[in-house]
């Protein structure tokens, strides 16, 4: 229902899920802004504008997992394992798609959210859509 609703917002896009999947379990629900649908805004200040209407939306990781530093020393199975035929370089892997997900676009929904009824499903896709709508505003607080 709420991918459904939220795909119909220009510049909102719910994660595609593979055509076999007939259940999901969500532990987060993520879907992906176009911040030139929202005025340039940055993603953090959809989703403060966001929380300010209630809804428990965050940013995500900060950057991608591969980036973080503690990989660089990290010298044990699974990252450096003597099973492997060599050491993988995390520092050198660029994954622009995940990148662009973790600085840019993707926003995350808890769980316990999805529990709601679909009244509370259109209360987030109200939401979003005042945001958007409202978008310079946000210019001027960034």
């Amino acid at each position: 229902y709420l991918n459904s609703k939220l795909s119909r917002i220009d510049g909102v896009k719910p994660l595609k899920s593979d055509d076999r999947v007939t259940r999901h379990a969500y532990h987060l629900y993520i879907f992906r802004v176009d911040p030139e649908a929202f005025g340039g805004a940055s993603k953090a200040s959809i989703a403060k504008a966001l929380q300010a209407e209630g809804i428990p939306v965050s940013v995500g990781y900060s950057r991608p997992l591969y980036k973080e530093p503690y990989l660089e020393y990290f010298l044990k199975c699974p990252l450096s394992c003597p099973y492997y035929a060599r050491r993988v370089d995390y520092l050198s892997i660029r994954m622009p798609f995940t990148e662009r997900a973790c600085y840019i676009e993707g926003l995350w929904l808890p769980q316990y959210i999805l529990l709601g009824s679909r009244e509370d499903m259109d209360d987030i896709v109200s939401a979003i859509e005042k945001v958007r709508e409202n978008a310079e505003e946000l210019k001027e607080t960034a």
